[in-house]
């Protein structure tokens, strides 16, 4: 465990640098200039209020301009907005970090005590506005990486996790996170789509914009208590707190919203999935988990500069609508061709033009997974050959075992109106209209089971929209098809169709 900062309660948050102090006071003073009116902080709040309708108060603006009380970085980057300023990467840093920077700097200098070297902290009212402030600044932030122990608890990570291509998915959730403020950020996606490489990479990446960071893998659904009792453990340790934990669940969410508030903290679910119940629609808790979806609503919802990541297979449904600014969800597609050829590089005997790579990778959806499993079988029984493996394919024989294993672990989850829905889908070569759809299986279901139906699919990453037209995912639908010509009385047992109902099923035109 990291050791915590020495003064937390001091230095939290975010403070402006002495390149920022800069650039903000002499925007004020130019403002002053042209307005002939006092840029007070007050006024500077009141500017705020009129382009955002929660504003800042202005006891945040005079900490802003005082520089040395650290406050959340949506403020500054709200003060800066409204005086027409870009706020740049230099321009502010974590209070603790940046104290310790400023010291770490001037210590081989030997100042003393009131020296102006100090002033930026000390007393930054009275900060000399030179230009030469912003060179030395470049050093302090040189130092602000190695200044203090980072409080981070990866202790449930998973070893070895890498990550290929998803440069535009980790820009757009890096966005959401740092300059959108959004306190809840969803990755979604099937097995082997990424999600956990993402998250680690991304946690790891936003390190300095955080001043605790705590990965849980709920891979083995512990109890929500349990998890919220282990976070504020760590983050009590990290941030030097000794505080009596309460009995109740109520109470610890509490305290963890708290701390969530005072602190920036950025905490990652890992497999959030594990604690969704299958066989039903998709999305709601287990019995006994619904605290899970509680937390995600409470997290969403109320005000606090922290963020949880999740990880899942399926979109949980636990999100109130008024935290709609405030939540991003991401859906993992597949990789591009040139970035699964840089994942399987490693396989040297792996053999094929562009054209084959292109069959091979859109086979299976680009998925990264279900690509290094079919990889080792090219390799142990094609002699590395790709053309040879996709003649493999023309005589039906889609999936191997351990392929067929982790496409089951998912469709079994399904209930049974989802069951007979993916396996109609399933007849589709091509996108369908939901209307088209709608029309076919009027006999087999109601309206309001289609629409509810198709959206449990749609959570569970098995449908692909594209506008009005959807298809199955394609690795569900050569599971399903492949399934159901060679056990179909196994599926049949499983499925709620009747006699007559399948004879209509499987007797209709089956291409869309």
């Amino acid at each position: 465990m990291t050791q915590a900062l020495h003064n937390p309660q001091r230095y939290r948050g975010f403070v402006l640098t002495r390149a920022g102090l800069q650039k903000l006071r002499e925007r004020v003073k130019q403002l002053e200039t042209q307005t002939r009116l006092r840029q007070s902080p007050r006024t500077i709040a009141e500017r705020v209020q009129l382009s955002e309708p929660n504003g800042i108060h202005p006891i945040t603006v005079r900490k802003i301009l005082n520089g040395v009380h650290g406050v959340d970085k949506r403020s500054i980057q709200l003060v800066f907005h409204v005086l027409q300023l870009q706020l740049d990467d230099g321009d502010c840093a974590h209070a603790g970090l940046y104290q310790r920077g400023v010291e770490a700097q001037a210590a081989p200098t030997e100042l003393p005590a009131e020296s102006p070297a100090e002033s930026p902290i000390e007393s930054p009212a009275e900060l000399p506005l030179e230009p030469s402030l912003e060179s030395s600044e470049t050093g302090i932030e040189r130092t602000l990486e190695t200044a203090l122990p980072k409080r981070q608890e990866w202790s449930e990570v998973l070893d070895g996790a890498r990550l290929y291509g998803r440069v535009e998915e980790s820009a757009q959730l890096r966005q959401a996170i740092v300059t959108e403020h959004c306190r809840l950020v969803k990755i979604l996606g099937m097995a082997g789509s990424g999600k956990t490489a993402l998250a680690t990479l991304l946690a790891k990446q936003m390190q300095p914009e955080f001043e605790v960071v705590i990965w849980k893998s709920l891979n083995h659904a512990p109890a929500l208590q349990t998890v919220v009792s282990s976070m504020l453990q760590s983050l009590m340790q990290q941030t030097g707190e000794k505080i009596e934990l309460p009995a109740h669940l109520e109470e610890l969410t509490g305290l963890l919203i708290e701390k969530l508030q005072n602190y920036r903290c950025l905490i990652v679910f890992d497999h959030f999935n594990s604690i969704l119940s299958g066989e039903q629609y998709a999305g709601y808790c287990r019995p006994g988990y619904e605290g899970y979806g509680e937390l995600l609503k409470v997290v969403a919802e109320v005000s606090h500069q922290s963020c949880l990541i999740i990880t899942s297979r399926e979109k949980p449904r636990a999100i109130g609508l008024t935290a709609g600014n405030y939540v991003r969800s991401l859906q993992l597609d597949g990789l591009s061709v040139s970035d699964c050829q840089q994942m399987l590089k490693t396989c040297d005997h792996l053999i094929g033009s562009t054209d084959h790579w292109q069959s091979l990778v859109d086979q299976y959806n680009g998925n990264p997974l279900i690509l290094k499993i079919v990889a080792i079988h090219i390799q142990h029984y094609f002699d590395g050959h790709i053309s040879d493996y996709l003649k493999s394919l023309k005589d039906g024989q889609f999936l191997f075992n351990n392929l067929r294993e982790l496409l089951s672990q998912q469709f079994d989850r399904l209930s049974h109106l989802e069951r007979e829905l993916a396996y109609h889908l399933a007849r589709y070569h091509q996108p369908v209209a939901v209307s088209r759809l709608r029309d076919e299986i009027a006999s087999l279901m109601n309206p309001q089971g289609l629409l509810e139906g198709l959206d449990s699919l749609s959570r569970r990453s098995f449908l692909h929209r594209q506008g009005t037209y959807i298809t199955l995912d394609r690795m569900i639908h050569l599971y399903v098809n492949e399934c159901l010509s060679e056990q179909q009385d196994t599926f049949l047992s499983k499925s709620s169709l009747s006699k007559s109902k399948l004879k209509i099923v499987f007797n209709q035109h089956t291409t869309a």
